[in-house]
């Protein structure tokens, strides 16, 4: 009777902030037993040496990193006096944390591979969700009709997505995921990304502009770039002055791409919208004047934040790892 072939041994890390059950539903659990056999520290919550990963990491060929934040402890060291580790697949990247792990990974030979695509999705979601209501001014409306005024006596002060001029800052993985979400929609998407080729933004459907064209000409405002020293504050007093009267500006990345004090002057001015789900800090303090603004919308860094985002997250590594031993 021929002999069974042995399962690969997949490891899962421990977490921080986030639950394992957040990631690993009942389908994402019977997904990976179907093709591996599992050793699982994701509700470990304490530190783990060296010598406790390494023996935990034993004969173990792929590392599921469900939350990127505490994959640094899995160092470069660990992995090489371990010998067998393959491929670890990252399900939710934790920015410079995940980037220091993924880097240590690779020099000692293994495969990393970011599976978070569906975090991206969620944020490109809500900028496209904010970008619609934000045009169309539902809280406005909802705001004044809940005050008391029974029937706004003039109804066509809203915007709207089809014709407008919708403005990227930055077209990394959120950025092109809010411009697929773009593309039913009858607009014109101008971007400043001056890292992108202009044959890449022709087949994207996309024009290239300097930022102050961008900001005197978007009806839409969103910010895609990363925290670099380059981008921090890029968005300043001048820039902020250069927008238009009416317009909106969305910010799902991060709250440091804005002149913090620069930006509280600018709305309490009234002169255009903003829907932000990032600040600094974090919470902003009760006292903020954002918090007292009507023309601005306020989210507690929810842009990513779904369930189905945290499920999504953990199938696709999950399909990645699979993926990947497959082809080896």
């Amino acid at each position: 009777m021929p002999s069974r072939k042995r399962k690969p041994l997949v490891y899962i890390h421990r977490l921080e902030w986030n639950p394992y059950e957040y990631y690993m539903n009942e389908e994402n659990e019977k997904l990976l037993q179907s093709f591996a056999e599992v050793r699982n520290d994701g509700n470990v919550r304490e530190p783990m040496t060296h010598e406790a990963l390494v023996e935990r990491l034993r004969g173990v060929e792929a590392i599921l990193s469900l939350n990127g934040s505490r994959a640094p402890e899995i160092t470069r060291e660990v992995l090489e006096e371990v010998g067998t580790v393959r491929v670890a697949a990252v399900s939710h990247w934790w920015g410079d944390l995940s980037a220091k792990a993924a880097e240590a990974w690779r020099q000692a030979g293994v495969e990393v591979i970011d599976a978070s695509d569906a975090c991206n999705q969620a944020v490109g979601e809500w900028a496209l969700g904010a970008i619609i209501a934000g045009l169309r001014r539902f809280d406005e409306f909802d705001r004044r009709m809940k005050s008391g005024e029974k029937w706004p006596s003039w109804r066509g002060v809203a915007g709207q997505l089809n014709g407008a001029t919708v403005g990227l800052v930055a077209v990394g993985r959120t950025g092109r995921w809010l411009l697929r979400y773009l593309k039913p929609f009858d607009c014109r998407v101008i971007a400043y990304d001056p890292y992108m080729k202009k044959k890449e933004a022709k087949e994207l459907g996309i024009e290239l502009v300097d930022l102050p064209t961008l900001l005197r000409t978007a009806d839409a405002i969103s910010l895609h770039a990363p925290v670099t020293p380059e981008t921090t504050g890029m968005i300043g007093r001048k820039e902020l002055a250069m927008i238009r009267d009416g317009a909106l500006l969305v910010n799902s990345a991060r709250a440091a791409l804005l002149d913090n004090d620069a930006f509280r002057d600018e709305m309490k001015k009234g002169r255009f919208r903003a829907y932000i789900d990032v600040f600094q800090p974090e919470p902003p303090p009760e006292d903020d004047v954002l918090r007292t603004l009507n023309n601005i919308v306020m989210t507690p860094h929810v842009a990513g934040t779904t369930d189905a985002m945290y499920h999504r997250c953990g199938q696709m590594a999950i399909q990645a790892i699979r993926d990947y031993l497959e082809r080896a």
